[in-house]
């Protein structure tokens, strides 16, 4: 599973920063208060108490101006990792 970080600036509808961590359905459980390990795929916006755990887990700064929001897929790629028309 990969967890990815996303940032869209306030208004607009297109994530201008993107983010993956390396965690584990495991270390976000308590974080993002999951029930079950398929609560993982779906899209969360993030608490600024989610992103200062999140910071503190991935030893990590994240940006402050964009609202961030955590999405999980086993198959995620990166739209700026894969060419387009393919």
């Amino acid at each position: 599973m990969k967890h990815v970080l996303m940032g869209v600036p306030e208004g607009e509808d297109f994530a201008s920063y993107e983010k993956e961590i390396p965690v584990s359905v495991e270390d976000l459980k308590p974080i993002l208060g999951w029930a079950k390990d398929d609560d993982c795929v779906y899209d969360y916006r993030l608490t600024a108490e989610q992103i200062n755990a999140i910071e503190q887990l991935c030893s990590l700064k994240l940006p402050t101006d964009l609202m961030l929001f955590l999405t999980g897929n086993a198959c995620y790629t990166s739209p700026i990792d894969t060419p387009s028309g393919h």
